[in-house]
């Protein structure tokens, strides 16, 4: 799959922004867009939990790395000595009890598109063109194994055609927009959200939307009116 080109610098430039405003004037930043259990929008990693569809040549493992509470001797968690170091590891490393007590794990459930429900969620997300993750397998000799900080792309299929003969089950683009101007009228309207919010800075909302619709353009992936 495409890398994950998703760029967060301009929610960073209002996040700290608001940081500073609540630093210097007690001004109270946007609430946290975090997943959390409570709402359901943190789940465990199977692909039945999360949400994520299945997408045709893509494949969802739900890979982790295991946490155990290690043994580092009988005393290590009351006194901070360990008389065991490096603790002991029986094979397989990964869901394996008798390398101690696991702690759960739990990731971000997804729309069924694939993308994170929680979270800041950029226009690119909001008014989508495609899935966009935040973990990859690796291909090849070490096919299976994580390739974490890549990401993927995996583009919708751009006519209703092209996704009846290839079994996705995401919506086409042509089927969610229609037109370039629907499209724009969405984008619009999400940028405007994430100022309101406090999340994207008025000074970057128009990079925003012309990036977005020139991608759009520029690839011929929605016709004008």
């Amino acid at each position: 799959q495409f890398l994950n080109p998703l760029d967060s610098q301009a929610v960073q430039r209002a996040l700290f922004t608001a940081l500073d405003k609540w630093v210097t004037a007690g001004t109270l930043p946007p609430p946290s867009q975090s997943p959390k259990l409570s709402d359901g929008t943190l789940v465990k990693p199977d692909q039945s939990s999360t949400g994520f569809p299945r997408i045709p040549g893509v494949t969802y493992t739900g890979l982790k790395t295991t946490r155990y509470l290690l043994n580092y001797g009988p005393h290590f968690y009351t006194t901070g000595i360990p008389t065991i170091n490096p603790p002991t590891f029986t094979p397989p490393y990964q869901d394996n009890p008798a390398n101690g007590p696991i702690y759960p794990s739990f990731v971000p459930k997804t729309d069924a598109d694939g993308n994170d429900i929680a979270g800041i969620r950029l226009p690119e997300v909001q008014v989508p063109l495609a899935t966009y993750t935040g973990w990859a397998l690796r291909a090849g000799p070490q096919g299976g194994d994580g390739c974490e900080g890549s990401g993927q792309y995996i583009p919708f299929p751009k006519t209703k055609a092209d996704r009846l003969a290839s079994g996705d089950p995401r919506m086409s683009i042509e089927e969610r927009y229609g037109n370039v101007e629907t499209y724009s009228s969405l984008l619009q309207n999400a940028i405007k959200n994430l100022v309101r919010s406090g999340f994207l800075l008025p000074f970057d909302a128009d990079a925003a939307l012309s990036k977005n619709l020139n991608n759009a353009l520029k690839n011929g992936l929605l016709p004008k009116k």
